[in-house]
């Protein structure tokens, strides 16, 4: 049972395509870059996460979050210069139809607790990236149909009432 149900009424009308919202400009860094290269990268671009690749292939994503939680808080002994994006990267890519609406992605982020997600076309190539931010800039209402509907069914109450 999903913690999120399904849309209903109030969000039937709500079909706005991910593709119409998301980043379509791609940042991505080779996996032997260093931390503090990604995060100058970052920092010029005005962008909160990079996708990485070795070669052609996309293998993971940084975000300032993983930064934060990977390199500066848990890595003591050496400083970002030193370490690579490979070692503090996201292997395991959450990823979206561009076709999808924007309910789906909103519920995909609620339930993996992610802020973004890679959003690929029909041969699973990356196209973009949609936040919660562009989101939210979108359809400001979801978040609070959203949290609404996640209070409810972790309530004793809330989830009875989902079975």
């Amino acid at each position: 049972m999903a913690l999120v149900p399904e849309p209903e009424d109030e969000l039937e009308d709500l079909k706005i395509r991910v593709s119409e919202v998301m980043t379509p400009n791609i940042i991505s860094v080779e996996h032997s870059v260093s931390v503090a290269d990604v995060a100058e990268i970052m920092d010029k671009h005005g962008i909160g996460s990079v996708l990485v690749r070795a070669g052609e292939k996309i293998v993971g994503i940084i975000t300032e979050r993983d930064i934060i939680k990977r390199c500066v808080a848990k890595i003591r002994d050496r400083l970002p210069k030193d370490v690579s994006a490979e070692e503090i990267m996201t292997k395991d890519l959450i990823t979206i139809s561009g076709d999808a609406d924007i309910f789906k992605a909103a519920k995909m982020m609620t339930e993996y607790d992610i802020r973004r997600l890679i959003v690929v076309d029909n041969s699973g190539k990356p196209i973009g990236i949609i936040s919660m931010k562009d989101i939210l800039r979108e359809a400001p209402h979801i978040w609070f149909i959203l949290s609404e509907r996640l209070r409810l069914a972790r309530s004793p109450r809330g989830a009875l009432s989902l079975i």
